[in-house]
């Protein structure tokens, strides 16, 4: 069985050898580059994951307002309320972000995020974290 994941980063060819990688492990990975594409992803399909970056651009859904450095933790606030779908809730997030800001990271970590990881990182380190949260051999 697949694992339906949903990839947020604004950088997709950064992406690409994990979707490789992740793929060939019985991971279905989706691509959303702004807050808009995930949370329309995230509404109208079923997913079992989600990697996001911290930063991306936001949106209209998380509000034009809402900086580009805070719309991961904006994001993840709206799927852990239940407004972008209540079923959703509860899904297992990874966090793999570059930004280094302890109050952020605290929010983030706060609002239950099954594995934070910060860039950079070994390859290796991020299909494995993929793996042992889904029970999936390595």
């Amino acid at each position: 069985m697949k694992v339906k994941t949903l990839f947020v980063e604004d950088e997709s060819r950064g992406v690409q050898p994990y979707f490789r990688a992740l793929e060939a492990k019985g991971f279905d990975c989706v691509l959303a580059r702004n807050g808009d594409e995930a949370i329309d992803l995230l509404a109208k399909d079923h997913f079992e994951l989600v990697l996001m970056d911290v930063m991306f651009p936001s949106g209209k859904n998380l509000g034009d307002s809402t900086p580009s450095t805070k719309s991961g933790l904006k994001f993840l606030e709206m799927i852990r309320q239940g407004q972008i779908k209540k079923e959703i809730a509860n899904i297992d997030v990874i966090v793999l972000t570059a930004v280094l800001d302890a109050q952020i990271e605290a929010q983030i970590k706060k609002l239950g995020v099954a594995v934070y990881l910060k860039k950079p990182i070994a390859y290796q380190k991020v299909i494995e974290a993929f793996c042992k949260l889904k029970n999936v051999p390595l």
